[in-house]
């Protein structure tokens, strides 16, 4: 699910340490979130309990200590506080592009109206010359593009 992901092999050590239906349902995660750090897979790990681990391996690694189920409830508190984050931006997102989009276009006409720019010119310098950076924006985030105007 993870291969053409830019996961680190360090993500993959971490995915091993899980049952093999807990590292489907991490990977989802991951990609559900477009989140494939180390810290991100380490956090999953950690909000895992203990019969979807894999066992343990014998040596070095072995002894490491495992979070407190307070440390992990507290985990899973965050983690839904951002899974909802995320939902909130995702809805809002179209809606204020769109305005942004409309807004440009209408500070863009504005400035295309030689009395407005020879006024703000005048008395409100610092307005204008951020009037123009706005209506030299071409894109409004990597997703939407705009029209040369």
């Amino acid at each position: 699910m993870l291969k053409d992901t830019p996961c680190s092999m360090k993500v993959f050590d971490i995915l091993r340490q899980m049952t093999a239906v807990r590292q489907i349902e991490a990977a989802d995660l991951m990609i559900g979130q477009n989140n494939f750090t180390v810290m991100f897979a380490r956090a999953l790990r950690a909000a895992t309990s203990e019969n979807q681990l894999a066992a343990t391996k014998r040596g070095k690694g072995g002894g490491k200590p495992t979070p407190s189920g307070q440390q992990i409830a507290r985990m899973e508190r965050e983690l839904a506080a951002l899974q909802t984050q995320v939902k909130s931006v995702e809805e809002t997102y179209g809606i204020d592009n769109l305005h942004l989009t409309v807004a440009r276009g209408y500070v863009a006409k504005l400035l295309a109206n030689n009395r407005v720019v020879r006024w703000l010119a005048t008395h409100q310098q610092d307005y204008l010359s951020e009037f123009q950076k706005i209506a030299e924006i071409d894109t409004l985030g990597s997703v939407a593009e705009l029209p040369a105007a």
